[in-house]
């Protein structure tokens, strides 16, 4: 038996759609040990094929419906035929229920944020969605890619904390800030950064919370610098040409 044998196992399912039994692979994630994790918690393995975000998405092989554990657990009567229309009328028939690649793992994505976008699924199920695509673009090095989805996961983290629908997926508070100000961070907007790490050091609940506290200091002090030493950059420059 193979190392990657003994991670991944068959899950039993059934698509909420057109209720076909199926099963695909899933991670077990007490034997799935990730090397490193990044600060908008991107984790990075030796070998990606036990990766737990590659077999995040299920999909149907039947009928292309594509959705996680976080999605609504019944396809309401009035999406059922949008869902059909838009979805399985378009679909060739593929297997995304064995092993997978980093290419068939962003293709599985993809079916999810169209479903996810036919059924208005909340804003933290959608944002979940585009931060782990990004991910998947970050292993492949392909920077514009990953850019464009961070920048549409952090609209959608922004409008679940404005909505409150982050409890859904599981997500506190705090950790939601942190993450809408290291998604900020990224994308280069050090002022918003800034304002959403401070809001997490100076939340009520903050005791609750301590890693996440330390995380958003960390990332505080660090930008604080690199903020310094561009200004001084800047004008040593500026001192240069005149």
């Amino acid at each position: 038996m193979s190392r990657l044998d003994t991670i991944l196992y068959d899950k039993k399912f059934t698509c909420p759609h057109c209720e076909h039994h199926f099963t695909s692979k899933k991670t077990r994630l007490r034997r799935s040990h990730p090397i490193k994790r990044d600060p908008d918690f991107c984790e990075h393995y030796d070998d990606h094929s036990e990766n737990p975000i590659l077999y995040h998405i299920v999909v149907c092989p039947r009928c292309g419906y594509s959705f996680n554990d976080q999605f609504r657990k019944e396809v309401p009567t009035q999406l059922q035929q949008l869902t059909e229309e838009k979805i399985t009328a378009n679909w060739t028939q593929k297997d995304y229920t064995g092993i997978r690649t980093i290419p068939e793992a962003v293709a599985t994505y993809k079916l999810a944020i169209f479903a996810a976008g036919i059924h208005h699924e909340p804003h933290c199920v959608m944002a979940g969605l585009c931060l782990r695509l990004a991910w998947l673009y970050r292993y492949q090095n392909k920077k514009p890619e990953e850019r464009r989805f961070l920048t549409l996961a952090l609209g959608e983290y922004e409008a679940s904390y404005q909505e409150g629908d982050y409890m859904r997926a599981g997500m506190s508070e705090i950790k939601l800030i942190y993450l809408i100000g290291e998604l900020h961070r990224q994308l280069g907007d050090y002022n918003q950064a800034l304002r959403f790490f401070s809001k997490v050091i100076e939340h009520p609940l903050k005791v609750n919370e301590p890693q996440m506290v330390r995380a958003a200091r960390d990332q505080w002090q660090n930008m604080r610098e690199d903020m310094k030493n561009r200004q001084k950059k800047a004008d040593k420059n500026h001192i240069d040409i005149t």
